[in-house]
């Protein structure tokens, strides 16, 4: 076949469909990752008795709503973290609102707490079971988003993997706070704090081999 007649042939070939955006291919993985850590929540754990009336309270409706907006601030930086040279920007900044909050709300509790019952919310009852809890169910979500950001080009790929690790864990702390009990401050932005802290180092060390060049 001569070079003309190859070229008019794959010319005519329809072009394959083009690759899905880098931000929807993220969401989708957030959204498969989730669907499996909400399978394994309903299989081991389950949402608490009388969720709606507790959650009508304002301090407990923060301990899932705080963790809600760091996967949202969270996801939005991963996805700048795979983007050679993007600057974090405005979410850079407002990500640090909600350690500040979670800070503001243990003060408020300390200060609004009786000396001697200050140490039993803190420890409370279910540490055994928060930490683990909030690091495995943020495992699906953590695999299916770096999955998705293996498409970019991270400069970092520990920190970009840390970064969905912060999302993924911010998600599985939402959904876990539907179970537990601990509705003190003293005890959430603690240990909640630990958990999500320990699962993005987890997704730190697997980012800096997933999505490295």
């Amino acid at each position: 076949m001569k070079t003309e007649d190859l070229i008019a042939s794959l010319a005519s070939e329809p072009a394959p469909p083009p690759a899905a955006p880098l931000g929807r291919r993220a969401l989708a993985g957030l959204g498969a990752g989730l669907a499996v850590t909400l399978a394994l929540f309903a299989l081991l754990l389950g949402p608490r008795e009388a969720l709606g009336t507790a959650l009508a309270q304002p301090l407990t409706l923060a301990k899932t709503l705080l963790p809600l907006a760091l996967a949202a601030l969270a996801t939005a930086l991963a996805l700048r973290a795979v983007r050679p040279g993007a600057r974090m920007g405005a979410a850079g900044r407002i990500v640090w609102l909600v350690p500040g909050a979670a800070l503001a709300l243990f003060v408020l509790a300390f200060t609004t707490t009786a000396p001697g019952a200050r140490l039993a919310l803190f420890l409370g009852h279910s540490i055994p079971i928060c930490l683990p809890a909030i690091v495995i169910l943020s495992l699906p979500i953590t695999a299916a988003l770096i999955a998705a950001l293996r498409r970019g080009a991270p400069e970092h790929p520990a920190r970009a993997g840390a970064l969905a690790g912060l999302a993924a864990a911010g998600l599985a702390a939402s959904v876990y706070s539907t179970f537990c009990t601990e509705d003190s401050p003293l005890f959430y932005s603690t240990w909640y704090s630990t958990g999500i802290l320990l699962a993005a180092g987890l997704a730190a060390l697997i980012g800096a081999r997933a999505l490295r060049w």
